[in-house]
C-alpha cells in the first residue's frame, strides 16, 4: 500500500511537472514568416477594373488563395506561403489574363499589376513575371540569398550557407568561432551594417535558434541543400523582426506534389590544397581529409494537400594538425641536462631574491 501510494504521489508530481510546462512553453510560439502578393487591374485606358477575380495558385503545390479587386481596381493578398505563384485575373467582357513565375519570398510584398485587354473570357494573354528591381511596398531595406545562389555560388570547405553573406552589401564578412573550419554546423560571427553582432536574429521558418552561451551565433545551422532561401533585411525592417542590428529569415525547402531529391558529396584532400605558408615543402602537405555528403527527399503525402521533406548531412574529417617543438636528448632522458643550450639551476642553492650563487 505504501509503495502504491509513493507511485500515485510521483505520478501526480510528474504531471504537475508536465502540467506547468505546458504551460510555461505555451506562449512562446514561433513567427511564420510568410509574403503577400499586391497589384492593380486596369483596362487599357489605365481606369480601374473593378470586381475582377484574382487567383493565385503555387506551382508546385497547388496552393490557392482567391480575392476581387476593390473600388479603385487594387488587390491584396496577404500571408502567403513562400513559393513560385501563377496569377490568373478575371472580369466581364476582357480577356483572361495569366502571370506565372511570380516569386513571393518571406517577409516581401510581391506586386503584379495586370492590364486586362477587352474580348472574350476564352481568349488569354499569358504574362510572365519579370524580376522586382526596386521593393517600393515595405520600407525595409533587404536582400535574398536565393536557391539559385545556394546551388550555383562556390562555397569554402563547410559548406556553410553564412559564407554567402559575402555577397550581400552592408555584411562583414563572416568571421569563425568555438569550432574548426571544416565544421558544417558552426555558426558564425557577422555585423550589419557596423550594429553590434550580437543584436543579429536568425529564425528558420519563423523560430528562433538563438544561443544563450554565444548570442552572436546561430544555434542550428540548417544544410545548404535543404535551404530554399535566405533572407536579410539590414536596416528600416519592421517591428515584428525584433532585431538590433541584421535580421536573417531563412526558409526551408518543402514536398510538393512531384518526387524530387539531390544527393551530394563534397571531397577534398591536402593534395588539392596549398601548403601552410610556414610549412616545410621538403615534407609532404599534412593529411587533411574532407568529406561532406548526404540527400535530400520530398513529395507528396496526399496530392494538393499534404507534403513530406526530408534532409540528411554527414561530415567525415581527419585532419593531422603539425606544429614546432623541440624535444629532449638521449641524455637529457637520463636525467644529464648539461647540453642544455639554456642554463639550469639548483633551484635550492643561492640568493631566492637576485638568483646570485645559484649552482648550476
Amino acid at each position: 500500500m505504501q509503495r502504491l501510494y509513493k507511485r500515485g504521489v510521483f505520478l501526480a508530481a510528474f504531471l504537475a511537472i508536465l502540467g506547468a510546462l505546458i504551460v510555461w512553453v505555451e506562449p512562446v510560439q514561433a513567427q511564420l514568416l510568410q509574403g503577400s502578393i499586391t497589384g492593380n487591374v486596369t483596362d487599357a485606358s489605365q481606369a480601374a477594373v473593378v470586381g475582377a477575380k484574382v487567383v493565385a495558385v503555387e506551382q508546385q503545390t497547388n496552393f490557392t488563395r482567391d480575392t476581387t479587386t476593390n473600388s479603385a481596381g487594387a488587390y491584396n493578398l496577404p500571408t502567403m506561403p513562400p513559393g513560385t505563384y501563377t496569377i490568373t485575373v478575371t472580369a466581364p467582357s476582357f480577356q483572361t489574363s495569366t502571370t506565372t513565375g511570380l516569386r513571393v519570398a518571406p517577409e516581401q510584398v510581391a506586386r503584379a499589376n495586370v492590364v486586362l485587354a477587352i474580348g472574350q473570357l476564352t481568349q488569354n494573354v499569358e504574362v510572365t513575371a519579370d524580376a522586382i528591381a526596386l521593393q517600393t511596398d515595405r520600407a525595409d531595406i533587404r536582400d535574398d540569398v536565393t536557391i539559385r545562389t545556394l546551388q550555383n555560388v562556390p562555397v569554402p570547405v563547410g559548406r556553410n550557407y553564412q559564407m554567402l553573406f559575402v555577397t550581400v552589401p552592408g555584411v562583414s564578412p563572416p568571421t569563425n568561432s568555438n569550432s574548426f573550419t571544416a565544421n558544417s554546423n558552426r555558426g558564425l560571427i557577422i555585423t550589419v551594417n557596423g550594429g553590434n553582432s550580437g543584436t543579429n536574429t536568425v529564425r528558420v521558418d519563423g523560430t528562433g535558434t538563438y544561443d544563450m552561451t554565444a548570442l552572436a551565433e546561430p544555434q542550428f545551422i540548417p544544410a545548404l541543400e535543404e535551404i530554399e532561401n535566405v533572407s536579410m533585411s539590414g536596416n528600416s525592417f519592421d517591428a515584428e523582426q525584433q532585431s538590433g542590428g541584421g535580421a536573417v529569415n531563412i526558409t526551408i525547402k518543402s514536398g510538393t506534389n512531384s518526387i524530387h531529391g539531390v544527393l551530394f558529396e563534397d571531397h577534398t584532400n591536402q593534395h588539392l590544397q596549398a601548403y601552410p605558408w610556414q610549412a616545410d615543402r621538403t615534407q609532404a602537405n599534412p593529411k587533411f581529409i574532407n568529406n561532406q555528403y548526404g540527400g535530400t527527399i520530398g513529395g507528396p503525402i496526399k496530392k494538393d494537400k499534404l507534403f513530406y521533406f526530408a534532409s540528411f548531412e554527414g561530415t567525415g574529417f581527419v585532419q593531422v594538425s603539425p606544429f614546432l617543438a623541440e624535444v629532449p636528448t638521449a641524455a637529457m632522458r637520463t636525467g644529464d641536462l648539461s647540453g642544455s643550450p639554456n642554463a639550469i639551476y639548483d633551484p635550492a642553492t643561492g640568493n631566492p631574491v637576485t638568483g646570485v650563487g645559484r649552482t648550476r
